[in-house]
């Protein structure tokens, strides 16, 4: 197949043009597939291995803390699968992890599962046996067809291991649990170290694949359009400056050359194209220059030859001048990078040996350990001369035919060694430019030397104290006058870290946890600010301060005056006291209830009694009287004697709660019963009483009566406190994911509590309620009863009260589900 032949330069020049903008076009697209591709593996890559460390974090934790602290409660011959089997609970929560997540395919099986539903299939067989073939290999990752749809599967094997053998080694030494669920032929007969199982994860692609085809045609089409746009202009602008000028240059060959050329080439340069044109006649103007170039060459034959000689000259000196800069500036070069004075001889005397040729290059410290260093022999030690001490003192060099010795030190007081350079065929530096550079190199490299000891020094300075600071456990900074953080150490980091998660900026986004923009805030201020104080009285300041999160610390400001005298500078010094201020609270609070509790108690004792004699007198009065009126006045003593003895009721419960036994019981439950019983009153007041629960049910151990007491007394709070027909109380309750305890809240929308009013909330016979409407005792019991079952309650006030109840988390409950017979699961 044969082509048509271009004839014209634009015609080429387009041609080849497509021909590149093809192959860029085809480059940048493959390029563009390949790398989304590549974007995705990355990506499933990442989950993949995400969901293998998930396994291997619940794995790791039933193997070294939950199984142990198992077997410590149960008897020897007990097994909780549920709580003990790492592969069955692991399995359990990547079930849940696919249910929730139907993205993730995730199984781990073996040869003869114990479990049928986890025997391994054809792919897992076949990727069992690649690692059986690969013992080193841990890993595999790749590409699979799996119920018509393509995934990303990543596997790894799983070896057994001692702890594994309990349950599959030997049917007679498994767990009776395990026999009796699964019976004793399967799962069992392992060996240690066997690769009998896999872990296999994976997720679904081709959907994604599809999406990175589409992406890709949509830009073949945006570059095809692109690139005939840019073809047009080409060919606009190409015409315009390129092709027009190129003819008017063959042109004006053509006038000026008339006379001399043959019609045979203008017919020749007819069949051509514009370039041919132009070339044809630029030779015709060469024909012109050679001979007039000829007769210039014969001219300046005998100038070349003289200036020839002196370039010479000039241009070998200009090039040792160029070789002693160009050392200087690698040896400046090499002392940056050197760390030790042998990485700047190692640097150092091959590149002295490179410029001046010599054949072997010395140093050799003569303050104390003579040490050396030679190139290129690292272990040859340089020979002294006889009168070496005479050159040390008088830190002159000394020159001969075959060998240099340079002083090496920063002046000539101070002379720290010799350099020696060495040539066999006794070509040394005799020039004396070569000697004046040799002595500057010795005073070079004796201050290199200096600023290297000087370097080392401070760098131990730095890590003694860096090690100082880092070692203080509590937050310690170093400031300036801007309150600019200069040193902080790994506590103060931590510290800044804990309040940016609190500190919530005006857009509602949490804070940067920026060690020089959040930890000033304790102590700056525009009016009373500790650090201007510090400075400006040059004294320590100390003061207790409070962040946003109700923490409060103890901030010392120290200034810090430098060696010349000026200051500016200052060390804070922070220690956290929130916890000591809550334990002295509960334990002050705790005081105060106890001996308001046995106050009340003796009063309820003595007042009692007559209570109960007045009342049985004025029922023998009324039964005794004829007149209405008298019983009717009687009727009134005897319903405020009975008043009186509900107060005094109220009292001994206070003082002595009365409790039921303890037993296993759901919060969550509980708190849907207690709202169910106040629902009627919420709907007569047209007040919205609802129940959040978030996750698994919330197990403790405590008497439902207390629990049911608590938040009877909370919530009869809640009804009063907020406004008919608007009001809204939430009874929420979730485990708290720090320390998993169990979180009980009551919320309502209410007025709130006044800051005022927050340090005698707890207090006996504190209210805020109108007369004869509340005892003050309701808060002071429901803080006795959480104190009693180990909780603790807390209080907080926003667009409305907030009462939230912490009880112990699920390790009290387990030891208690194991001890004196309780069951779990028992009625509550």
């Amino acid at each position: 197949m044969s082509f048509p032949r271009l004839q014209t330069i634009q015609h080429r020049f387009l041609f080849g043009l497509a021909i590149l903008v093809f192959l860029f076009g085809l480059f940048f697209s493959a390029g563009l597939y390949f790398h989304l591709r590549s974007l995705l593996h990355s990506e499933v890559t990442d989950k993949a291995k995400l969901v293998l460390a998930q396994v291997d974090s619940v794995q790791i934790y039933v193997r070294e803390s939950l199984r142990p602290k198992m077997y410590e409660k149960l008897p020897s011959d007990e097994f909780i699968i549920e709580a003990m089997s790492s592969s069955y609970i692991s399995r359990r929560i990547m079930e849940q992890l696919n249910a929730s997540m139907g993205e993730y395919h995730h199984r781990r099986v073996a040869e003869n599962a114990r479990n049928p539903d986890f025997e391994i299939n054809e792919l897992e067989a076949e990727l069992l046996q690649h690692f059986r073939n690969s013992p080193g290999q841990r890993s595999w990752e790749g590409y699979r067809k799996i119920d018509d749809q393509e995934y990303f599967v990543m596997a790894r094997p799983v070896f057994f291991e001692q702890s594994c053998m309990t349950c599959h080694g030997s049917p007679e030494q498994a767990p009776k649990e395990l026999i009796d669920r699964y019976g004793g032929e399967r799962g069992f007969g392992r060996k240690l170290g066997a690769l009998d199982g896999l872990d296999v994860v994976g997720l679904p692609v081709q959907e994604a694949v599809l999406r990175i085809r589409e992406a890709t045609a949509s830009y073949i089409g945006i570059y095809i359009g692109g690139i005939l746009l840019f073809f047009a202009l080409i060919q606009f602008f190409f015409n315009r400056l390129v092709v027009d000028n190129l003819r008017r240059l063959a042109l004006y060959f053509r006038v000026r050359f008339q006379d001399h050329a043959d019609t045979r080439l203008f017919d020749k340069l007819d069949k051509g194209d514009e370039i041919d044109e132009m070339v044809q006649g630029m030779e015709e103007l060469g024909d012109h220059l050679l001979e007039a170039r000829r007769q210039l060459q014969n001219n300046a034959a005998d100038l070349e030859r003289t200036v020839a000689s002196r370039t010479e000259d000039l241009t070998r000196e200009a090039s040792e001048r160029k070789a002693d800069v160009q050392l200087f500036v690698r040896l400046l070069d090499g002392l940056n990078r050197s760390m030790s004075r042998r990485d700047l001889w190692k640097q150092a005397l091959p590149r002295i040996g490179e410029r001046f040729g010599a054949d072997e290059v010395s140093f050799m410290c003569m303050v104390a350990s003579q040490n050396f260093h030679t190139w290129p022999d690292a272990r040859k030690r340089p020979d002294l001369p006889d009168d070496w001490r005479t050159l040390i003192v008088d830190a002159k060099p000394y020159f001969t035919a075959d060998k240099a010795i340079i002083p090496v030190g920063a002046s000539a007081s101070f002379i720290e060694g010799l350099l020696f350079l060495t040539w066999s065929k006794g070509d040394g530096p005799v020039k004396e430019q070569d000697q004046a550079v040799l002595r500057a190199l010795g005073q070079q490299l004796g201050i290199a030397l200096e600023n290297l000891s000087a370097l080392d020094n401070l760098v131990r300075q730095k890590d003694v104290l860096a090690s100082i600071i880092e070692g203080i456990s509590d937050p310690l900074l170093f400031m300036d006058e801007n309150c600019s953080v200069i040193l902080a150490n790994q506590a103060a980091r931590s510290l800044a870290e804990t309040l940016a998660k609190v500190d919530k900026g005006e857009d509602g986004e949490p804070g940067r946890a920026d060690v020089d923009t959040i930890l000033p805030r304790l102590f700056k201020g525009e009016g009373d600010c500790l650090a201007h104080k510090t400075l400006g009285h040059s004294q320590p300041f100390i003061r207790e301060i409070y962040s946003r999160g109700g923490r409060s610390f103890f901030v010392s400001l120290y200034p810090v005056t430098t060696p010349s005298g000026s200051g500016g500078r200052m060390v804070v010094y922070i220690r956290e006291n929130t916890q000591e201020k809550r334990v002295l609270a509960r334990m002050q609070q705790g005081e105060k209830l106890a001996t308001v509790g046995k106050l009340a108690a003796g009063l309820a004792h003595e007042i009692n009694n007559p209570l109960g004699v007045i009342l049985c007198y004025a029922q023998l009065l009324r039964d005794s009287l004829a007149g209405e009126q008298e019983k009717d006045d009687v009727e009134v003593i005897i319903r405020h004697t009975r008043q009186a003895r509900n107060v005094l009721q109220d009292l001994l419960n206070f003082a002595r709660p009365k409790k039921d036994g303890p037993e296993i019981l759901d919060v969550r439950q509980v708190a849907e019963v207690a709202a169910k019983v106040f629902q009627v009153h919420a709907e007569n007041k047209r007040i919205r009483l609802t129940v959040e629960s978030y996750g698994e049910p919330l197990r403790m151990y405590a008497p439902q009566q207390v629990l049911e007491q608590i938040l009877t007394n909370l919530l009869n709070n809640a009804l009063d406190a907020v406004t008919p027909g608007e009001g809204e109380v939430v009874i929420r309750t979730f485990r708290e994911a720090e320390h998993k305890e169990i979180v009980l809240q009551v919320i309502d929308n209410g007025p709130g509590v006044p800051e005022e009013h927050m340090a005698h909330l707890f207090d006996p016979f504190f209210t805020t309620k109108e007369v004869g409407q509340g005892t003050g005792l309701g808060l002071a019991v429901v803080y006795g009863l959480v104190r009693d079952l180990g909780g603790r309650i807390e209080v907080s006030s926003a667009s409305g009260a907030v009462f939230t109840l912490f009880f112990p988390n699920d390790e009290t409950l387990e030891h208690l589900e194991h001890s004196d017979g309780i069951e779990p699961g028992a009625d509550n």
